[in-house]
């Protein structure tokens, strides 16, 4: 599973480099750029248990040199819901069993755990709803620096690509800092469940 994952997101990586290098001239990236920054794409998802769903791609680099160098924490990507009356629905955004995978720290590999808050981060109250990628602590540790590829699903459509200034938080020690991603955001469609999802994500939503 953890082969096939890492080859998935690895292969996702063309389209977040295409991506990045069109949009990369939209916006300069601020200050904040040097302790994280990313891409991200999306496209409709084709694997079994997520029909009906969009499938995201992050590549995430980070370097807290000016963070104490301590490893990263955990990452968060700040979606563009707004008021979103769905936004804690059920099952608005899901998981694979492998969301993310890196190289961690003397080049073993780091693993990920994807979390979604719908009432945003605690360390960002402020963004709104949030997907938090944590390390998974039964693994190796991650180092002051690095790039870790990480995928979601969910039911909200992408937005049109560009520079998001701070659309990317991280945490690292007891530091915390915000960066851009270039690339798309999910946006809240609250309309019709019918619409917008398969009759799989609607029974999802109200049971």
């Amino acid at each position: 599973m953890i082969g096939l994952t890492l080859a998935r997101i690895r292969a996702g990586t063309t389209v977040l480099a295409v991506l990045a290098l069109g949009l990369v001239a939209l916006a300069p990236l601020p200050s904040s750029a040097k302790t994280v920054w990313g891409a991200a794409a999306a496209e409709p998802a084709t694997e079994p248990g997520f029909e009906g769903y969009w499938h995201y791609q992050l590549e995430i680099s980070w370097d807290t040199a000016e963070m104490g160098g301590h490893g990263m924490s955990h990452v968060g990507f700040f979606l563009s819901l707004g008021v979103c009356h769905c936004a804690c629905y059920p099952d608005v955004v899901k998981f694979d069993d492998v969301p993310g995978i890196g190289v961690g720290e003397d080049g073993c590999d780091l693993g990920f755990v994807g979390l979604y808050e719908c009432l945003g981060d605690p360390h960002y109250p402020e963004k709104g709803a949030t997907v938090k990628f944590e390390h998974d602590e039964s693994g190796c540790d991650p180092a002051a620096s690095g790039t870790v590829f990480l995928d979601f699903y969910s039911v909200f459509g992408p937005g049109e690509p560009q520079a998001h200034i701070g659309a990317l938080g991280i945490k690292a020690g007891t530091y915390i800092d915000e960066g851009a991603i270039i690339g798309v955001l999910p946006l809240c469609e609250c309309g019709s469940p019918v619409e917008s999802s398969s009759w799989g994500v609607v029974k999802a939503l109200y049971r």
